[in-house]
C-alpha cells in the first residue's frame, strides 16, 4: 500500500496528468480536465509538504477560470 502521506506520489501524479495533457491534442476539453488534475496534485503535494515541515498549509490561489471570461 503506498503512503498517502508522501508528496512525491503526487507529484509524480502530476507529471503524468501533465503528460496525458499533451497527449490529448484533439480534445481542449479533454487537455484542460488533465491539467486541472495537475494543478490539483501539485497543491496536495505542497500541503503535505508543508504539514511535514510542521508549517500551515497556505491554500495556492486558484487559477483564474478559462470559461469566466
Amino acid at each position: 500500500m503506498r503512503n498517502v502521506r508522501d508528496p512525491r506520489w503526487y507529484r509524480a501524479e502530476a507529471a503524468r496528468m501533465r503528460l496525458e495533457a499533451a497527449r490529448a491534442t484533439d480534445n481542449a476539453e479533454l487537455r484542460d480536465s488533465f491539467l486541472a488534475l495537475s494543478l490539483q496534485y501539485e497543491r496536495l503535494a505542497v500541503v503535505l509538504e508543508k504539514s511535514a515541515a510542521g508549517q500551515p498549509a497556505t491554500p495556492i490561489p486558484k487559477r483564474k477560470s478559462r470559461s469566466a471570461n
